[in-house]
């Protein structure tokens, strides 16, 4: 295993997402061993453009410089980079900065980075991580350090993995002990998750008056209802689709909604994980019966995506 060290940088859109995302990405090849706080940094090179959202990471990687540029490289376009001119406004930029202690001049990478020693927005989020290169960003003159100014870190927000299978069975004692109880309203409120359950009417919303009017007197009587359209699809077995990824949902165009009929086999939404586009699909025919998302919600593994019957 050797270690990378990898400047990361961005000018264009929510630069600071764009670099979160990147740093996430690098996982993929290999293991990252220490991360910098972000940096706004003004451009450098052509100065007239947006400023910088810098930082920098070390990865203990088993890919050999070569072959780690090419995966850099081919992650940048992954996460959206579009080439425009020397210096100019990127998505996000990846750069080999140095690899273990390894001087290398090849006609497309040279390491360390040719022009590191001359750039303090890539030697303040690095001398960060690894204070062997304290020395040389101290040696930059100080005009050279000026306008780098570290971003504050985002409060870290405290969340409980849920366990899904455990909530819907408490979701279905719940609904079992509102029915029995004659309750029309149930709600149980925990630190971290709240269920409400609440009473349907037993007539479909959309059924004509004529009909409901029958229904409603049996049901008054003590006399079964007959069958009709909701009873025969709550009948139905229902399979429960669930996000295999952690990442954000983004539902399929065009949407389906609840009650749309399948007749094979469709992509409902996919899951965006790490820039990589992970489809979610119905398993088969059936009709929709529930939607738990929406479109753009974070989602974690194992979490209710859609119900559907079959």
């Amino acid at each position: 295993m050797s270690l990378a060290r990898i400047g990361l940088g961005s000018n264009v859109g929510d630069a600071g997402r764009n670099v979160e995302r990147a740093l996430g990405a690098l996982q993929a090849l290999g293991t990252v061993k220490a991360r910098s706080a972000l940096y706004r940094t003004p451009a450098w090179g052509v100065t007239e453009q947006a400023d910088f959202v810098n930082a920098a990471a070390l990865l203990e990687t088993q890919l050999d410089p070569p072959a780690l540029l090419a995966a850099l490289q081919a992650l940048e376009t992954e996460l959206g980079r579009v080439e425009t001119y020397r210096w100019g406004p990127r998505v996000i930029d990846l750069d080999i900065l140095a690899y273990d202690d390894l001087l290398c001049d090849l006609p497309d990478l040279t390491i360390p980075h040719p022009r590191l020693f001359e750039r303090a927005f890539a030697l303040v989020p690095l001398a960060e991580i690894e204070p062997d290169f304290r020395p040389a960003l101290e040696a930059l003159p100080e005009a050279e350090r000026l306008g780098i100014q570290r971003i504050p870190a985002r409060p870290a927000r405290s969340r409980t993995l849920v366990n899904w299978d455990e909530t819907l069975e408490r979701v279905r004692s719940a609904a079992e002990f509102c029915s029995s109880s004659g309750l029309s309203r149930f709600r149980i409120e925990e630190t971290e998750l709240a269920i409400e359950v609440r009473r349907a009417s037993r007539l479909p919303r959309h059924a004509p008056a004529a009909i409901a009017a029958p229904e409603a007197a049996q049901a008054i009587n003590g006399t079964p209802p007959s069958s009709n359209g909701a009873a025969l699809h709550d009948a139905r077995p229902k399979a429960v689709v669930k996000a295999e990824f952690v990442g954000i949902v983004r539902l399929a165009r065009p949407s389906v909604a609840p009650g749309t009929l399948l007749s094979e086999d469709r992509e409902l939404a996919y899951v965006e994980s790490l820039g990589i586009r992970n489809p979610i699909r119905s398993g088969g025919p059936g009709r929709v019966a529930e939607i738990f998302v929406t479109d753009g919600q974070p989602v974690e593994y194992g979490q209710p995506l859609f119900s559907i019957e079959k």
